[in-house]
Formats: C-alpha cells, structure tokens, sequence
C-alpha cells in the first residue's frame, strides 16, 4: 500500500470537493480562516517521516492523521464567518497604513460626525476620500446636508475641509488616519451620506480597505479609485449621458451591480483574466460592452487597471 499516494489523494480530494461545493453555493467555506493553521500540514509531514512505512500501523497512523487534520480543518471552514483576505488584514494590528502626520496638513480631525451643512446654490460637488485600513459603507441619504461622515472606532479621527470651486459646486475633502502609531483596525467603520439632489464626481484614494457602497440613490458623473488591497463591492444607479468610472487597482475583488438593462462599457489593461458577467455582453480584446451599449442615450463607461484579481457585473 503506497501511503504517500493515498493521503496525498485524501487532500487532493478533500480541496476538490469543498472548492466544487462552494462553487455550487451548497456551502460556505472561510478558505482565510484555516489558513492560520498551516502548521498543521508541518505537523502531517512530521508524522509521514516518522511512522514507519514498511508496517501496516505506519501506515494507518499516517492515513488516519490525515483525515484527522483535514475533518478539523473542515470544521473550521465551516463553523467561522467567511471573511474576504482584506477584512483579516484591516483587523490586524501590526497592519502599515499610511501616516498622515504630514506638517502641512491644515485639517481638523475629529471623533465626531462631521457635515457638510446644506446650501441651495450648490448644485454639484466633488468628493475626494483619502482613507486607509478601514470600512467603508453608507450610512444612508441625507436631504438636510450635503454631506455627513463618521467613524465607529474612537482610534480613528475623520478630518473634512471644504474649498468653493465656483458658486454652484463645492470640492470636499475627508481625511482619515490613527490617533496613534500603535494601529488597531477593529470595530472601524466609516460611514459615508450623499445628498441624492447633488451631482457628484467621487475620487477614492484608499489603501487596504474594504468597501461595500450602495450609490444607486446618487446622481453620479465619475466616479475615479485609486486602490491597494481592496475589497469593493458598488451598487450603482441608472447612468447619466455618460458615467465615467475609473478604476486602478492592486490585488483587488470588485463586484459591481448595475441595473438590468444599463448600457455598459468595460475596458482594461489586464485582459479582463477573470470575469464573471450577467446579461448580454459582446467580448474583444481589451474590452466588453453590453449589446445595447451603441444605441444607448445613458451608458457607463468603466475603464479598470491594475492587477485585479476578479471582476464580476451583476444585474439587479
């Protein structure tokens, strides 16, 4: 009996069956969460060395020690909350952020809910997020500011300043960094509220985060991410003539939702390796467009760099 070839088909199987089932969404597996326990194959090749090969003992040691760690290592996939790779690393401690002490920085940072109090003039503004090793969601509308921000973490300061780029449209800033240098990510949320009347150009500047937006209720004219590690998931609205989205990305997860019959053009530099997209889209090289992209009064237009681990257009 050839012990090696054995456990290593156990694994080979194991991987295979759990990666087919949560494929089919029959299960979910927290692949992230077990990988902590990589010692344990340490462990398995310890035992493989040791137990003696030419007995049959040997051998069921070395076969039973095998589906031993993997029922454990199933029982953790398993039993613990699936969390993508950047929500472990905005909870890690010794995560490096940027340090945002820089002298020439004039912004106030504060605890507290910041807002961009409501002036009938202004008809568009230009948002710019410069955020880092935090989450980013909605709060929810806001018809009685133009803007509101907050954080759930007292570690971490929110600062926003506000410049006039003409009568009619305001340029904002938010800010985010650490009280101090000994980072802690936990619990640390900001929450995010757009005023729905207002025409926005959204520029995202953000390191290792993970974002999950619905910006369906907003008018939006661009919308420009410039991103590290990211987890983002965008749910938008219907287009305008032309919604320009840009997006330049390191190892990232986008999902974007769009609704069910936007016209819509992707192009990019990484050859679109993983994609995954509902509805009717035409394929060439560099590029995908929906089947009604041409004939469309209202479309988007994403253009997405970087290497982008996967891309998935959802319809809603």
């Amino acid at each position: 009996m050839n012990t090696r070839r054995i456990t290593t088909g156990i694994t080979i199987l194991f991987i295979g069956v759990v990666l087919l089932l949560s494929q089919l969404n029959t299960i979910s597996f927290n692949w992230v969460g077990i990988f902590r326990y990589w010692p344990l194959f340490i462990v398995l090749a310890g035992i493989r060395m040791l137990v003696p090969k030419d007995q049959q003992i040997g051998q069921f040691v070395a076969i039973g020690s095998t589906v031993v760690i993997l029922g454990f290592l199933t029982y953790i996939g398993l039993s613990t909350p699936k969390e993508s790779l950047v929500n472990q690393l905005l909870k890690s401690k010794t995560l490096g952020v940027r340090d945002n002490d820089d002298p020439n920085d004039k912004t106030n940072y504060s605890t507290e809910k910041l807002t961009v109090p409501l002036n009938d003039k202004i008809h568009s503004a230009t948002l710019n997020l410069d955020l880092g090793a935090t989450a980013l969601r909605n709060d929810s509308s806001t018809t009685s500011e133009i803007f509101t921000a907050f954080n759930t973490s007292k570690e971490y300061l929110l600062g926003v300043t506000v410049q006039d780029e003409s009568a009619d449209k305001l340029d904002i800033n938010l800010k985010g960094k650490f009280k101090n240098k000994d980072y802690n990510s936990k619990n640390n949320n900001t929450y995010i509220a757009l005023n729905p009347n207002i025409l926005w150009n959204l520029n995202f500047d953000v390191g290792a985060i993970d974002a999950n937006l619905d910006l369906s209720p907003y008018k939006i004219e661009t919308l420009d991410i410039d991103a590290g590690a990211t987890s983002l998931k965008l749910k938008l609205g219907q287009p305008l003539a032309t919604t320009r989205i840009s997006m330049d990305a390191g190892a990232s997860s986008i999902e974007i939702s769009i609704p069910k019959n936007a016209a819509c053009r992707i192009t990019s530099d990484n050859a679109l390796s993983s994609t995954d997209y509902e509805g009717d889209f035409l394929k060439s090289e560099g590029e995908v467009k929906s089947t009604n992209y041409d004939s469309a009064a209202q479309k988007f237009d994403f253009d997405i760099n970087g290497g982008i681990a996967s891309i998935k257009i959802r319809r809603y």
